[in-house]
């Protein structure tokens, strides 16, 4: 028989502290806040919406060469060559994002991410788009694999830059699922996003992301603008030990953007703070066992699940948990034998598994002739 439990959660000890009540709203025509750890949406306005990403989409392109990298198919040392191709669609040629690479010159891969990350070039990624696949036609199809790798579910990439095209497009959701996905298979690399400036050719070139000097805790990550986009910004910010993904765009202006990105990180640092829901092992319920030789078993949590809570979701939280009773034995000690998901109102906030704490054996032939009478005449 399946059993779908509720109860609720007081969380009485977290009124001992003063905290201030927030509310947050933007002009941003799309924003989305996330806790790292958890995945934990705090904050979010047409996160799913399409969007063109214009530069935020190189995030992809140094996700696909960092992959590359870390399978050791190329080295930081290794150079790729300006084409012609690079130098004009992406470089001193335009009028738009550079690195001021010069044609025919041969960059390495360490200063052509330095180029992406801090420059924004679209020469550098053109150069490495060339360099890794032979043309951005084919280096896009790799984009579009890994996309797809990631469950980035409404996504499609059709350059390495960003630069506007009709069916280039993404989503605030898809763009976070990649940035976490940077962030957690590539650290080794991380660090270049929050290098302040870099000097090619003789230019030098401030981050555009200016909140690296903002100390609110922001450490990369991209910022994009064309004028189909507006002006958009993807960062990563750690401070108390919490990290956030922030996310918003289609804004008039670099400084607009720059105080609703400052006002959003503000509210995820300040709002929220980091609760023990539920302790590992701690026990949720008890599960009728069929045929073995002890007759139930306790359904524990899997893990502590700790979330990030303002003051309305310290108040009350909802909690799920679904089980079959009675499970058959025999039972092996964290076997999975339920689910539990807890709520913010009707707003599913995290899911986790119900394990078992112990194991069971099975009974022998005439213990299980007993359970089935018992469960025939119950």
């Amino acid at each position: 028989m399946l059993f779908n439990k509720n109860l609720k959660i007081l969380f009485c000890i977290l009124f001992f502290y003063s905290s201030p009540a927030f509310s947050f709203n933007t002009d941003s025509e799309y924003a989305l806040l996330v806790d790292y750890k958890t995945n934990q949406i705090l904050f979010e306005k047409n996160s799913t919406k399409r969007i063109f990403p214009a530069s935020m989409s190189k995030l992809m392109t140094l996700y696909v060469l960092f992959d590359y990298l870390d399978k050791g198919a190329i080295n930081m040392a290794d150079e790729f060559v300006i084409s012609e191709n690079a130098w004009r669609k992406g470089g001193a040629m335009s009028d738009s994002s550079t690195m001021f690479a010069e044609v025919s010159s041969y960059i390495s891969i360490e200063n052509l991410i330095k180029g992406i990350v801090i420059q924004s070039g679209n020469d550098a990624c053109i150069a490495v788009a060339e360099g890794i696949s032979g043309s951005e036609d084919l280096f896009a199809i790799e984009m579009n694999f890994f996309s797809q790798e990631l469950g980035m579910k409404d996504t499609n990439f059709k350059n390495s830059t960003g630069l506007h095209h009709k069916d280039h497009f993404t989503t605030a959701t898809d763009l976070v699922i990649l940035t976490k996905a940077l962030i957690k298979n590539f650290p080794q690399y991380y660090h270049f996003f929050s290098q302040e400036s870099f000097t090619w050719n003789g230019i030098f070139q401030p981050n555009r992301n200016n909140l690296l000097r903002d100390n609110i805790g922001v450490d990369g990550l991209k910022t994009g603008k064309t004028e189909q986009s507006g002006f958009s910004m993807i960062v990563s910010s750690f401070a108390n030990e919490i990290r956030l993904i922030s996310i918003l765009g289609g804004l008039p202006s670099k400084e607009k953007r720059t105080s609703e990105m400052r006002k959003l990180i503000n509210y995820g640092q300040k709002a929220f703070k980091r609760s023990l829901v539920f302790k590992s092992n701690e026990v949720i319920d008890n599960v009728d066992v069929w045929g073995g030789k002890a007759s139930s078993v306790d359904l524990v949590a899997s893990e502590d699940i700790y979330l990030l809570l303002d003051i309305r979701g310290r108040r009350f939280l909802n909690v799920s948990y679904l089980y079959n009773s009675p499970i058959t034995a025999p039972v092996k000690k964290g076997d999975i034998i339920g689910k539990i998901t807890i709520l913010n109102d009707d707003k599913i906030i995290i899911e986790s598994n119900l394990i078992s704490n112990k194991d069971i054996d099975s009974n022998n032939f005439i213990g299980k002739a007993i359970d089935t009478m018992g469960y025939l005449f119950n």
